[in-house]
């Protein structure tokens, strides 16, 4: 399945900013997707709704940000974020918009605890995708979930930079994954370890990929780029037959299994009794984090479970690092 073209389409009198506001975003680096595309639809709506006339004042941002109903905290400070840097990208092409303040946000607090698998239930959901059958419609299907799940478990990747991996970005000789448009917008060499090296080979081979192929190593059932959502789904439906759920009953999110290999990779490195003040920055890097904070939270998230590393990296990060209040995966 491939991923589909969003039409940026907006109707209101600031239409054309809008459209600039996205190209200046891409500029910098950032990804615009379809979620922080309706969030500038629904601004672009109220901007029709209530006849702004290229001002915008503080009471139509504070009307705009005020919370709706029911709706969660974690979608009103979106909001109030997105409206704040449009109203400083207008000021910056000269226009004198309100610009709400970033102390007036909404305070989002999350107590989400990821979820990290064990080794018997890795084992376990391991099994159960070798053991899926060939299906004539999907003839790769069985294939690519395998190679898949072992890649994410084995490299940390996010769901994305995997699926969005070519042929080009492998280097089968040597064992390395190159990705280079990746979420921080940095380039990042990847060395797998030899079990995977080897399962990578099998997987080419198995595909029946030629050497001159250079298309998607995940290719979905038309040759291009898979869509992350029915990946979502099924490996939910993996995780349910192996038997694998949360404390509330339901089955983990394919990015835990990230966070289970950030939080393996820490505690081996603490058993191989390596210096914890190098070993940490390193898996950052590898993550692709922009910093040591976001590889950190893992710690903080995990105490009760790898008490190992938590004690180990106590003294290193008590005090020193600021609370992450934008945590970034």
């Amino acid at each position: 399945m491939k991923n589909k073209e969003i039409p940026y389409v907006f109707r209101g009198p600031l239409k054309e900013y809008f459209n600039k506001y996205i190209d200046y975003k891409r500029s910098l680096g950032f990804k615009v997707g379809s979620s922080v595309y309706y969030t500038l639809k629904g601004m672009d709506d109220f901007f029709e709704d209530n006849e702004l006339s290229f001002t915008l004042t503080k009471e139509m941002v504070e009307t705009y940000v005020a919370r709706r109903g029911s709706e969660s905290v974690k979608t009103q400070h979106i909001r109030m974020s997105t409206i704040r840097q449009f109203s400083l990208f207008m000021n910056r092409i000269g226009f004198n918009f309100y610009v709400y303040p970033e102390s007036d946000f909404v305070k989002v607090k999350s107590n989400f605890i990821p979820y990290i698998f064990t080794q018997t239930e890795i084992n376990r959901l391991i099994r159960i995708l070798d053991d899926i059958p060939f299906s004539p419609r999907y003839p790769t299907y069985h294939l690519i979930y395998p190679m898949l799940f072992r890649m994410l478990l084995g490299c940390g990747l996010r769901i994305n930079e995997a699926l969005g991996l070519k042929m080009a970005n492998i280097d089968m000789e040597q064992g390395i994954i190159i990705l280079d448009d990746t979420k921080n917008k940095s380039q990042r060499l990847l060395p797998m370890s030899q079990s995977l090296h080897r399962y990578c080979k099998l997987y080419v081979k198995r595909m029946g990929f030629s050497p001159a192929y250079d298309g998607y190593y995940y290719p979905s059932r038309c040759g291009g780029e898979y869509n992350s959502t029915p990946i979502y789904c099924q490996f939910r439906k993996f995780m349910q037959k192996a038997e694998i759920f949360r404390a509330n009953g339901s089955p983990p999110r394919v990015h835990d299994v990230r966070h289970t290999f950030s939080v393996y990779s820490l505690e081996k490195m603490v058993r191989e009794g390596r210096d914890i003040y190098c070993s940490l920055p390193v898996l950052s890097t590898y993550l692709g984090h922009r910093g040591i904070e976001s590889t950190e939270k893992y710690l903080r998230m995990t105490v009760e479970a790898y008490d190992l590393v938590i004690g180990t990296m106590e003294d290193f990060y008590q005090g020193i690092f600021p609370e992450v209040i934008k945590h970034e995966e």
